[in-house]
């Protein structure tokens, strides 16, 4: 009878935390993949299948091994993580391993997938852009040259603007490590669906920032440190228009501007690590993205505000998608 007990009081136990957005990924030992991790790696799979046959169907040259080692290190990972799941009985690492792999396949598959869209087959709309962001009083020369009044702010900015995917990185190991089973596996899902949708507006209605159209002084860019001069908007006009000789990673670049996709990474790590001790530095830091991605990311104030739209519409996507233990 106290045996039953027992286990009466910890299966209780295992609901109540359950109840509270917990969950108990100790308790799935024998399970080597949960069911978001291999609709996610599905879709990693397809967008891969999908990026290999435009490739083919367009005739693009693509420098195949440096992207085969992301898709192989996501394998890998996936296979340690699982390995770590079902025989280590170490649930937060597998979440955590699983979580990176996941993020870097897709990272891996979609960059080839975008680039072999080139050249782009609608006009760019970088100045009815410029024109909607003058009504509301924005012009991108003008906000860089008033940055370079601080030029240590200015180039701290930029280096903040490179910290995006380590930042989503360090939120994968630390929800992973707080058994946040739920919200990592949210993540992931509005990581890649939020740039599936935001490829898609984008290849419809292409833009490459205002950097093509509009001229940043050269005392300026060296003040801030900027490297979206004349010449890098003439080269991202250029894969537009006739698409890069050679798909590899020397050539790789942000190229996609509206919507803003450093605006959806910036909200995706200021939500999701709520309740963690990420929170106030990640909060601090990724409402100073908003300038560092209007100047060192070269973007139009719409993209940004295109982001966050697409964030909260592909957020409650995957809320649907993976629902809290208490509405199951």
């Amino acid at each position: 009878m106290k045996i039953v007990s027992a286990l009466a009081g910890k299966r209780r136990a295992i609901t109540a935390m359950a109840g509270n957005g917990e969950i108990l990924v100790g308790q799935r030992r024998n399970l080597q993949l949960l069911p978001p991790e291999h609709l996610m790696l599905g879709i990693i799979v397809g967008f891969g299948l999908a990026a290999v046959a435009l490739v083919l169907a367009t005739g693009r040259i693509v420098n195949w091994p440096p992207f085969l080692v992301g898709f192989f290190a996501t394998l890998g990972l996936v296979g340690v993580g699982g390995y770590i799941r079902a025989v280590k009985a170490a649930p937060r690492i597998a979440l955590a391993v699983i979580g990176v792999g996941v993020f870097m396949g897709f990272t891996a598959v979609s960059t080839v997938f975008i680039f072999a869209l080139f050249p782009l087959p609608n006009p760019l709309i970088d100045q009815q852009l410029i024109a909607l962001d003058a009504q509301v009083g924005y012009h991108w020369p003008g906000f860089v040259a008033g940055l370079a009044e601080y030029p240590w702010f200015a180039r701290g900015l930029g280096y903040l603007y490179h910290t995006s995917l380590p930042q989503i990185v360090l939120l994968i190991i630390v929800l992973g490590a707080l058994a946040r089973e739920v919200a990592l596996h949210r993540l992931l899902l509005v990581g890649i669906v939020t740039l599936i949708v935001t490829v898609a507006i984008w290849w419809l209605w292409p833009s490459v920032g205002p950097s093509a159209y509009q001229t940043i002084p050269k005392p300026i860019l060296a003040a801030t440190g900027l490297y979206y001069d004349d010449a890098y908007g003439a080269y991202l006009k250029q894969l537009v228009e006739v698409g890069p000789g050679r798909i590899s990673p020397e050539v790789i670049t942000g190229v996609v501007a509206f919507p803003s996709y450093h605006m959806v990474m910036a909200c995706m790590v200021v939500w999701f690590s709520r309740a963690t001790v990420l929170f106030l530095p990640a909060l601090v830091a990724n409402l100073a993205m908003i300038p560092a991605t209007l100047s060192h990311g070269g973007h139009h104030l719409i993209d940004l505000a295109a982001g966050v739209v697409v964030f909260a519409a592909c957020l409650a996507v995957a809320h649907r998608i993976i629902p809290s233990p208490s509405s199951v």
